[in-house]
């Protein structure tokens, strides 16, 4: 019942917002605008799940863009990150959820992109046209490397698209650790306690230095990175 009772939320929420900032964009034609409403949609469903955000390493972000390379545990992961980050960020989004028409708009329209993982040649085209559309309207990127939710709350294997992006693109990387989603997400049904959930901002990784061989090397550093900083 209590999952049902997040997707309600979830669902609604995200339509009511993000069809805001589908008409907000179409009328002003300006995509940085979706921050606005991503940030109001995670603060509005922190409020009702009684999330107290705690935000760490706010000191490594400069005024600047990054690719945020985060674990991945929760629901909740997408929404909190926009408030912990505070600047016009988008996701690399499996392409399931582009089968979702209105999702779809909404997405495209602020500047998403979905990749394709079992299509090699799609995904590489995908990340091609995110990499073009950043040199006309710059945005930060944000990756889950693990490519799914944990099951267990424990790292999965990391994947190497974070890393290859952000050498392509010269951008930095910024890992983060996400602490306490996992958790929030197996509470039970009539559990209303405040869940305190943590973000951490690792010091950025230059990638200017890096060429495509480093990608591995490059992986397994922000994997360790989060590892380090993620305490549950």
């Amino acid at each position: 019942m209590r999952i049902i009772w997040i997707y309600l939320n979830l669902i609604f929420w995200t339509l009511l917002f993000g069809l805001s900032s589908f008409f907000t964009i179409l009328f002003t034609g300006k995509k940085e605008n979706f921050k606005f409403f991503g940030v109001i949609w995670g603060k509005t469903l922190s409020f009702i799940f009684n999330i107290k955000l705690v935000v760490k390493g706010k000191h490594n972000l400069q005024n600047r863009n990054y690719v945020f390379a985060s674990n991945h545990s929760s629901l909740i992961d997408i929404p909190l990150l926009f408030i912990a980050v505070n600047r016009y960020t988008v996701f690399i989004a499996k392409s399931e959820l582009s089968k979702i028409p209105i999702f779809k708009s909404i997405l495209d329209m602020a500047g998403f992109i979905f990749v394709d993982r079992k299509n090699n040649d799609n995904a590489v085209k995908s990340m091609n046209n995110l990499m073009d559309d950043i040199k006309k309207i710059p945005r930060s990127v944000a990756i889950f490397p693990e490519g799914t939710r944990t099951s267990d709350g424990e790292l999965l294997p990391f994947k190497k698209g974070a890393a290859i992006f952000a050498i392509n693109t010269d951008i930095p990387v910024i890992p983060v650790a996400i602490s306490g989603t996992y958790s929030w997400s197996k509470k039970k049904l009539f559990d209303i306690s405040k869940s305190v959930i943590s973000f951490e901002f690792g010091e950025p990784i230059t990638t200017e230095n890096y060429s495509f061989d480093d990608r591995d090397y490059l992986t397994e550093k922000i994997k360790a990175n989060i590892k380090n900083m993620k305490i549950d």
